[in-house]
């Protein structure tokens, strides 16, 4: 199982950078400051490089790899990558410097931010359908986060859910 990934950082910032050279908007919302896109990256922050695939993975910790959706580079600059969840977890870092994946509990002191939940999703996500395939009154973006579908790569069954 794959998945995108935004990343966390304790102090201000208004764009970082990664290894390769792509440069990411960030977005304070409440204490924490988030990336507003996905990672682009296929390199990990120490310089080696995570490798990609169009074979079925094992699900071990030898399964560290990167994927633009669909193997379309296209997808890079709206989607980012795709990445095993032992290349996020890897303690050579999937992000930038100084940056980390974040923990289920920054997750949901995110979500408490936005009121909880229930609420949370639709202030993050994107409006309108120019990258979903719908949405509902109820979604605003008003985060200004502007969360997309960015999809995932599953095993064997390959990738699935970039609009849904």
């Amino acid at each position: 199982m794959l998945l995108f990934t935004f990343m966390l950082l304790n102090s201000q910032a208004q764009t970082i950078t990664d290894i390769d050279g792509n440069i990411y908007n960030t977005i304070t919302l409440g204490t924490q400051i988030w990336t507003k896109e996905n990672l682009k990256t296929t390199r990990f922050s120490n310089g080696d490089s995570i490798a990609t695939t169009s074979l079925p993975i094992n699900n071990d910790s030898t399964s560290i790899f990167q994927w633009p959706y669909n193997q379309d580079s296209l997808n890079i600059p709206v989607y980012g990558r795709l990445y095993t969840w032992y290349a996020v977890t890897d303690i050579r870092n999937v992000c930038p410097a100084g940056w980390h994946v974040p923990s289920e509990a920054e997750w949901m002191s995110l979500a408490n931010f936005l009121g909880g939940d229930t609420l949370a999703g639709d202030k993050m996500k994107e409006t309108g359908t120019s990258h979903w395939l719908s949405t509902t009154g109820t979604v605003t973006n008003s985060s200004d986060f502007t969360a997309l579908p960015g999809g995932g790569r599953g095993n064997p069954t390959g990738f699935s859910n970039l609009t849904p």
